[in-house]
């Protein structure tokens, strides 16, 4: 009898094995061959070669482990209805947020950064007040004397800017922080209030659509 090296099938024999035997070492056969998946013992491994994976893969909430390099296909746009990834659009990575915003990674050889990644200091002088894209990168003081409303520029800028209560007053007069436009505050197109003495918030445009605070 021959025993196959992949799944240790025993073989028959022919003109040798009989009837009874014959018919058990096929039931054996066939039940080991209804149960293969490859593994071991249960069929020859699977190679690359051998897949076609022809639609979206689900690793049902299982994490690719051991994996040396991830290599992402260059896209023409970012495709914003798929939330919650990575995507390289030409030569740059972009992260598409669960609101379904994107946020640039990198820029070139470079993390993108709208500016040098040093704060200054500066204080509105009148209120209500618009923020502009000088303001990038400035750490705006707000004199919480009275309610106070800051609006922010359009998001297709790509800018940071950080408000921050500076009369410890915050909590009875509130800072108002509204979107242009349509434009989103993590992902709802509504005001933000900074209400709490002494509290700040540091937003950040991802240059399209959209303001993170962070």
């Amino acid at each position: 009898m021959t025993i196959t090296s992949n799944m240790q099938l025993v073989l028959a024999t022919v003109s040798e094995t009989l009837g009874p035997e014959w018919a058990e070492l096929i039931n054996q056969a066939f039940q080991k061959v209804d149960l293969h998946d490859h593994s071991s013992n249960k069929g020859v491994k699977v190679t690359p070669s051998g897949l076609n994976i022809n639609s979206e893969l689900d690793f049902k909430d299982n994490k690719a482990s051991n994996l040396k390099a991830a290599g992402l296909k260059a896209q023409a746009s970012v495709d914003l209805t798929n939330t919650g990834s990575l995507q390289r659009i030409g030569a740059n990575l972009y992260y598409v947020s669960g609101a379904g915003s994107s946020v640039q990674i990198t820029s070139g050889t470079s993390l993108n950064s709208p500016g040098s990644g040093e704060l200054s200091v500066d204080a509105p002088g009148a209120y209500p007040y618009t923020v502009t894209s000088g303001d990038s990168e400035v750490v705006l003081i707000i004199d919480t004397s009275s309610a106070r409303t800051i609006n922010l520029p359009a998001a297709t800028t790509a800018m940071t800017v950080v408000i921050k209560d500076g009369a410890q007053s915050a909590q009875d007069n509130n800072i108002t922080i509204a979107p242009n436009g349509s434009d989103t505050i993590d992902g709802a197109n509504s005001n933000y209030v900074i209400n709490t003495n002494n509290a700040s918030a540091w937003f950040i445009s991802d240059g399209v659509s959209a303001w993170y605070i962070i």
